[in-house]
């Protein structure tokens, strides 16, 4: 059997946003962000071209202050005229990805430069949105948190074939890994692995792993309530 998947954008990110041109005013865009309870809308052309991005802050800063002597009425007229192309944030302040990209480089894309969406291109055509909440379902996923399990902490030498201890541990228990997360610092010359396995007896495998010189820091299940 064929397995397609490859950890690229394109298996991630929501296809078809919703999105809105730049000759649409500050009050359509205003209602689609509020009505639809997102954060981020793209800008396109008739062509379907990303020419810039409004987000929930684009919002609120092109709004009235509360301070404005301006009615309502006088307010709303005016919000009617302002065009999303004058208070939107332009394509050439974006930081954009393609379809290809991967999912940890869009996650420290982000991250660098403090962002919570970025518009997915495909040549200059919108793809789709890889949001912060995509990042946290991407989360989810590798740390394998929607199937009950038992989390092992441990620490072991940043050597090749390290790992082979632990794996014959597991064989021997017959424990399925769930997922295995390796941080990219280490403790005191060790290198730390979150590890969850499939299984709540996981008294005998912590003996095993310590006895064969693997220190299970700490121990936890999911879910724990």
């Amino acid at each position: 059997m064929k397995i397609n998947y490859k950890g690229f954008m394109r298996e991630m990110i929501r296809r078809n946003p919703v999105t809105i041109r730049p000759d649409a005013s500050f009050s359509e865009a205003r209602d689609i962000i509020r009505k639809r309870g997102i954060r981020h809308l793209p800008v396109v052309d008739q062509n379907h071209k990303v020419v810039g991005i409004v987000t929930d802050a684009d919002i609120r800063k092109a709004s009235p202050s509360d301070a404005t002597t301006l009615s309502v009425h006088e307010a709303e007229y005016l919000l009617d005229k302002l065009k999303v192309s004058a208070f939107m944030t332009p394509k050439g302040k974006l930081i954009t990805i393609t379809p290809d990209t991967l999912i940890e480089e869009a996650v420290q894309l982000m991250r660098d430069h403090k962002i919570g969406c970025l518009p997915v291109l495909e040549g200059e055509s919108l793809y789709g949105i890889f949001t912060e909440t995509d990042a946290l379902d991407h989360l989810v996923d590798i740390f394998g948190l929607k199937e009950k399990g038992t989390r092992l902490t441990v620490a072991l030498e940043d050597k090749v074939g390290a790992m082979l201890g632990i794996l014959e541990v597991f064989k021997k228990h017959h424990a399925n890994v769930i997922s295995m997360i390796s941080p990219s610092f280490m403790i005191e010359g060790k290198r730390i692995v979150a590890i969850r396995i499939r299984t709540d007896q996981y008294q005998d495998i912590v003996k095993d792993l310590e006895g064969a010189g693997y220190p299970v820091l700490s121990i936890g299940t999911w879910p724990s309530i």
